[in-house]
């Protein structure tokens, strides 16, 4: 659409996150500089990111809100300390009202900021929905259209989580009237399968970090070999089809093919925190999650 070329990622499946890069070319006189925005062009490129997956949505008006009762409130103290007198028939709940109503719509924050990307090769190597919008003379143009896609972007993103909640709820009424439902305890048990086909994220109910920790990858690092490990890991990612960030769950495999043929620390750790961010993700757990995520990022400089 209107030139933008999808890099990378399924706009049928959104990711969450997103990267948008234009390249800058110079202008007739040969320079690429003379714009504000000189500084945030890295080797010719304009980048702009997003992450929208642990953007915490409820608390969004309520935020707004009170930011709001808080700032009329001050403007209203300082007006007192000032001398300045309030008309006699100000209603002041009355007005905060009118505030929330016009506040209270749906609203899209845009928590995107300036990449530091370089080199074409390094944006395209991140886990990513990835959009190339084109070529600019000078980053000003370049700047608006990167600054708009990520509203776009996230409405999208959005919309499909709403969707995608929608049919877990109904798959979750249909399993509760089936009694589908399994625990930990039932997956614990010994078999040569991993799991039994047919379960799921969604249909279970137990504890996640117990199941990870003492089944899932104790079950992973002790297959005889290659060729069950990959129809084993197969059906671990059958399991976790629902989980929203398939990234997390890759990681997981990928330290486990490491940890299989040789120990590593690092491999170690990151098994460690992909597994925990899994967990808080599953435990509707944001701040929790983000935490990790900022450690696993830390362990992969």
């Amino acid at each position: 659409m209107l030139g933008i070329e999808q890099k990378k990622g399924n706009d049928e499946n959104l990711c969450g996150r997103m990267i948008a890069y234009a390249k800058i070319l110079p202008t007739p006189d040969g320079k690429i500089g003379g714009s504000p925005f000189d500084d945030m062009i890295k080797n010719g490129l304009l980048t702009l990111e997003g992450d929208f997956r642990l953007f915490s949505q409820t608390s969004q008006r309520k935020s707004i809100s009170k930011a709001m009762d808080d700032k009329l409130d001050n403007l209203l103290e300082t007006m007192e300390e000032n001398g300045v007198e309030l008309p006699a028939n100000l209603d002041v709940d009355a007005m905060k009202e009118r505030l929330h109503e016009l506040s209270n719509m749906e609203v899209i924050p845009i928590p995107a900021r300036i990449g530091n990307f370089s080199k074409e090769e390094d944006i395209l190597a991140e886990n990513a929905d990835i959009y190339y919008i084109g070529e600019f003379i000078g980053a000003g143009q370049a700047h608006y259209c990167l600054t708009t896609l990520p509203i776009y972007y996230q409405a999208i993103y959005r919309e499909q989580t709403k969707r995608q909640e929608m049919e877990f709820l109904n798959e979750a009424l249909s399993q509760i009237e089936a009694g589908e439902f399994v625990d930990t305890d039932d997956l614990q048990k010994e078999t040569d399968e991993l799991f039994p086909e047919g379960i799921s994220l969604n249909n279970f109910v137990g504890d996640l970090s117990k199941l990870l920790n003492v089944r899932v990858v104790p079950f992973l690092l002790a297959t005889e070999n290659d060729d069950e490990y990959d129809k084993q890991m197969s059906k671990f990612f059958d399991f976790m089809k629902a989980y929203p960030d398939a990234a997390d769950i890759i990681r997981i495999d990928m330290a486990l093919r490491e940890l299989r043929h040789q120990d590593s620390n690092v491999a170690r750790k990151m098994l460690e925190l992909s597994c925990k961010k899994v967990c808080a993700i599953y435990d509707e757990d944001a701040k929790r999650a983000q935490e990790i995520e900022q450690q696993i990022t830390e362990l992969l400089k």
